[in-house]
């Protein structure tokens, strides 16, 4: 009968007076000693003598895990090779292959921390720390495809198919670089695409109302929380910048007496300098930071004044955000990234021009316009963000109206 968990659970770490042999099946069988120490082993025949191998000790190496070395150490005797001299070699050539723990290593320390920027690099080492550490004890290039599988069957089960598409793109790009770097020669895992494991991740498409906005502006201010965050929030939606762009502004970005915000290159998604026109009442916000923070390093500070709020900090306090307007309003889940869409939208209805609004949002013009014109439509701009911020103030007033 085919051993199971509950049957060794009986005899792991008990004494007793005889040593036991108890039989699994395909020659795999388990050795229990006086001290209730299981080690798993394969008895097989090889130049017509009786041989024993150890495979492992249980609960180490699982029934499943014992199972699945099976047939490799058949296909050797098939060919007339000795499974235990072939283990033996398999062992010294695992030497100086790296593991998925030794390659995602060797990837954040090379090239995520020394070429990416901050917002990308926290994203990358996130990623590695909780899908790809830890996964997998043996060399990259033994991880069979069935193993790959199985691992990101688990991440869509834990997180979500979308989750799973994700960690497969990031796990390629890491995986490249190694094989560019000639850490690995290749993983059965470069084979496989998105569909395969899960499912693309969406393009975003919620466009607030200029009603939703209102009681989203409303709320915020209503909410207990510190303003950093909340003034964080109100100027994501006043100017449909990125949130790094934000979180990790400085004072000596703003020239007042231009009114003129520029982003510099080093946290542009871009890696170009965004110029932008400084709203009359985003300068009141700004205003209200000086006074409560002063005007030293980051607008808007974390929770050491050296340091920027983070990400975490402003998506958390968003989530509670829209969590109480749900509950008040049934209002359909947005994030703060939402803001940029809903700005251009709502302009472009009210005529103002593309090329102005992607200028607003911090994007690089495409085709030609792209090549040859930097002009950055400053004073169209701020009539774009004068405009979006009267129909705010509009929205808001009709909302405590009861309109």
């Amino acid at each position: 009968m085919a051993l199971t968990d509950t049957k060794l659970r009986k005899y792991l770490s008990k004494s007793q007076e005889n040593e036991l042999v108890i039989s699994d099946r395909d020659g795999l069988s388990v050795r229990v000693s006086k001290n209730g120490t299981i080690t798993w082993q394969y008895r097989y025949r090889f130049n017509n003598k009786a041989a024993r191998l150890k495979l492992g000790r249980y609960p180490d190496l699982s029934i499943e895990d014992a199972r699945n070395k099976i047939p490799e150490l058949r296909n050797w005797l098939t060919e007339g090779r000795n499974p235990a001299s072939e283990l033996k070699r398999k062992k010294v050539n695992t030497q100086g292959r790296p593991t998925l723990d030794e390659c995602a290593d060797e990837w954040i320390t090379k090239y995520v921390n020394r070429t990416l920027k901050d917002q990308t690099r926290i994203l990358y080492q996130h990623t590695v720390k909780k899908y790809f550490k830890n996964q997998f004890p043996q060399p990259v290039e033994d991880i069979t495809l069935k193993d790959w599988l199985r691992y990101f069957d688990e991440i869509a089960d834990k997180s979500s198919p979308k989750m799973a598409g994700t960690a497969l793109r990031r796990l390629k790009t890491m995986l490249s670089w190694c094989i560019r770097r000639g850490l690995v020669d290749g993983s059965p895992v470069m084979n496989l695409l998105i569909k395969d494991v899960g499912e693309k991740s969406s393009i975003g498409s919620r466009v607030l109302s200029l009603d939703e906005v209102a009681k989203t502006w409303l709320e915020i201010e209503r909410a207990k929380a510190s303003p950093a965050n909340k003034i964080c929030l109100q100027l994501l939606i006043l100017t449909g910048a990125r949130q790094s762009e934000i979180r990790l502004a400085k004072w000596t970005h703003f020239n007042f007496d231009a009114c003129v915000w520029t982003v510099p290159s080093e946290i542009s998604k871009t890696n170009k300098p965004i110029r932008r026109p400084i709203p009359i009442k985003a300068k009141q916000l700004l205003d209200q930071l000086a006074l409560i923070y002063g005007k030293d390093g980051f607008i808007i500070p974390g929770q050491k004044s050296d340091k920027a709020i983070t990400t975490h900090s402003v998506n958390r306090f968003a989530k509670r955000i829209w969590s109480k307007l749900n509950d008040n309003n049934q209002m359909p889940e947005w994030t703060p990234h939402d803001f940029r869409r809903t700005l251009v939208t709502r302009l472009s209805e009210n005529e103002v021009m593309s090329h102005v609004t992607e200028k607003m949002l911090g994007h690089v013009l495409g085709g030609v316009m792209g090549v040859y014109n930097k002009h950055d439509w400053l004073e169209e701009q701020i009539k774009g963000y004068n405009l979006w911020a009267n129909m705010i103030e509009q929205a808001i007033s009709n909302e405590l109206k009861g309109k």
